[in-house]
């Protein structure tokens, strides 16, 4: 039965309404498993946003609640503590050392930031604004194969981020998407495929679906995840997501507890 790992909460600043909404909505797509990934504080590595991340005030206020609901829904529903973390390069030990403190059951790897520059944030600012294209989706993927590999995650988010505008290099991505998804498979990461592309202006799932196929034909295992920022996110656009991962020739999906992957959930036979 469908999952979904990739769920965000009002703590985060840019989420929003209570986390039983998203459990209840969970239940009523017949979710047998979610998980709540929010942001890991900025704090850690020297920064601070109340509008993109938790606070490291807020981190055990979000372990309590995830526990929380864990107990007052046993038997209905799965439902697992995850984390979503911002690969920062250089600051892949602090990382390391926030991240043993909690017993998190997987920890997202997400690139949204070029060095001071958030590449998601608007098309109106930097690095859009300041940078060519070509430097950007090179500079992205170049870090995002750094983030595959530094060995501090459990799956890749939304890994081709950096089209989220709309915006194209003027070179073949190919190579790249072989690249990652062999450094993928070298290092046992996985990389989830992201339903929030739909509904950005580039108005396709993250990642491309040649960079599905590259996954997959590397044997990288793919959760289907939604990215939910308020309730009725929750699962959005499941079907779409799974028609373009049987294209691609995704047969399953990981299901992880304690860091570990623990087992497959089969993917639907399509029409």
């Amino acid at each position: 039965m469908p999952v979904d790992y990739h769920i965000h909460t009002a703590l985060c600043g840019h989420a929003a309404d209570e986390m039983e909404e998203y459990v209840e909505q969970a239940l009523r797509l017949g979710l047998t498993e979610m998980g709540f990934a929010d942001h890991l504080p900025m704090e850690v590595w020297g920064q601070a946003d109340p509008c993109l991340t938790m606070s490291l005030a807020d981190m055990e206020i979000y372990r309590r609640r995830v526990a929380d609901l864990q107990a007052r829904y046993q038997g209905r529903i799965r439902i697992r503590f995850g984390l979503e973390a911002d690969y920062v390069p250089g600051k892949e030990r602090v990382i390391e050392d926030f991240l043993r403190r909690y017993d998190f059951d997987y920890v997202i790897g997400s690139v949204h930031f070029l060095g001071a520059d958030e590449v998601d944030f608007s098309r109106d600012h930097a690095p859009w604004t300041t940078h060519p294209v070509d430097e950007i989706f090179t500079g992205y993927f170049a870090t995002l194969r750094d983030c595959a590999a530094c060995g501090l995650f459990d799956f890749l988010g939304h890994p081709d981020l950096v089209k989220k505008f709309g915006h194209r290099p003027s070179f073949a991505l190919d190579d790249w998407y072989d690249r990652i998804a062999t450094v993928c498979a070298a290092h046992g990461i996985a990389a989830e495929i992201n339903t929030s592309g739909l509904h950005r202006p580039v108005g396709e799932p993250y990642p491309h679906e040649d960079f599905v196929r590259a996954f997959v034909r590397h044997g990288v295992p793919m959760p289907i995840n939604s990215d939910a920022h308020l309730p009725q996110e929750v699962g959005r656009d499941r079907a779409a997501a799974e028609a373009l991962a049987r294209r691609a020739g995704l047969r399953r999906t990981p299901l992880y507890e304690k860091r570990r992957l623990v087992g497959w959930d089969e993917l639907p036979v399509g029409e």
